[in-house]
């Protein structure tokens, strides 16, 4: 009898696994939805939109683009986390996500998905409108510094790039920027351009910023990066004005396609050959020698190790006592998180963490 049960379970066992495998060789039978968690016109959307048409003859399906903006992306994120495990709902991300939790944005962030394909890498140029009287990047601190909160700086939100270098600003410089938050890229360079703001760290991927720059819509003040951009050969690295920053570079702007963990492995597999083949496309390459990025290509166990990497990076702690991040704004992120029992908190230059208002975290 415990003979014949354990043949039975045998026999289950091998229908489920062929059941599986059946499945994933058909995959995909239906059309596949892709979540930008970034608005149009930014580096995430442009980059996500060049890739995938390469990627469906890959795969020989439709996958479909939508942006869910919102909170730093992680709006799109908890959405796609929310949806069934089955390979059909994509996320499509930036550097933010691997933060998301120790800055209480969502719940879920990258250690809840599953990397499919890191894409690109980008470089920020912290630029001025053309109207204001900021040369350089030294005259923008000491202007900052003489008018505590006044100029306002755009950011993507709380935990974005742009945040993380007006972090590291106002912790190396000791300065207090006024911040205004927008959904992506593309929404803070038509409020730079409007003149609702003075300032945005811009990434030169995907927005049109070179062309910007080329054509005076922009002032380019200092690129954030050890090394000075081959496309801006007379814009300073930020470490020529503030040698100090060198042991913080690089950070930059990296975008990502991603799948909830739970999803069958086959699947997985399957959808992580296909973008690593679409980024070695000749077409895709050269979109990302005309945006100025570099590209990253990585998937799998690379994609992992350097998705913690960055994390650490960012989360790192200076030994310095703990200090206030002068974060006040129309942004209401500040409020939130002091709401929700948080205070921002910077531990000397230039990365800050979260901690309670009782100092646990």
């Amino acid at each position: 009898m415990k003979k014949a049960a354990a043949v039975v379970a045998f026999m289950v066992l091998v229908l489920v696994l062929c059941v599986g495998a059946a499945f994933a060789a058909d995959y995909p039978t239906k059309n596949i939805n892709g979540y930008i968690s970034w608005g149009a016109g930014g580096g995430t959307d442009n980059a996500s939109r060049a890739l995938t048409p390469i990627v469906e003859q890959i795969l020989g399906g439709k996958i479909i683009l939508q942006n869910k903006p919102g909170a730093a992306g992680a709006l799109g994120t908890t959405q796609v986390f929310n949806m069934a495990a089955d390979g059909y709902s994509l996320l499509y991300n930036a550097e933010g996500g691997v933060i998301y939790k120790v800055l209480g944005l969502g719940q879920y962030d990258y250690s809840d998905f599953e990397p499919l394909v890191l894409m690109l890498f980008g470089t920020d140029v912290i630029c001025v409108a053309p109207e204001t009287p900021y040369q350089t990047l030294q005259e923008l601190v000491e202007a900052a510094r003489a008018n505590p909160k006044k100029i306002k700086i755009a950011t993507t939100g709380t935990g974005g790039i742009p945040f993380v270098i007006l972090t590291m600003m106002s912790a190396m410089n000791e300065v207090e920027f006024n911040p205004v938050a927008f959904d992506g890229d593309g929404s803070a360079l038509t409020a730079i351009l409007g003149g609702h703001v003075e300032v945005f760290p811009a990434s030169v991927i995907g927005t049109g910023v070179m062309d910007m720059i080329k054509t005076g819509k922009l002032r380019p003040l200092a690129v954030v990066a050890k090394d000075r951009l081959e496309q801006l050969p007379d814009v300073p690295a930020i470490t020529e004005v503030f040698p100090e920053y060198e042991k913080y570079m690089p950070i930059g702007h990296y975008y990502g396609v991603f799948v909830k963990k739970g999803t069958p492995e086959d699947i997985v597999q399957k959808l992580r050959s296909a973008f690593a083949e679409g980024v070695k496309d000749p077409k895709f390459t050269d979109y990302i020698q005309r945006m100025n990025g570099t590209l990253l290509g990585l998937t799998g166990q690379e994609a992992q190790d350097f998705l913690n990497k960055n994390q650490s990076n960012v989360a790192l702690r200076w030994r310095g006592p703990p200090r206030p991040l002068p974060l006040r704004s129309a942004s209401p992120s500040p409020n939130r998180f002091r709401k929700a029992g948080l205070m921002l908190q910077t531990w000397g230059p230039p990365f800050f963490e979260i901690r309670g208002l009782n100092g646990k975290r």
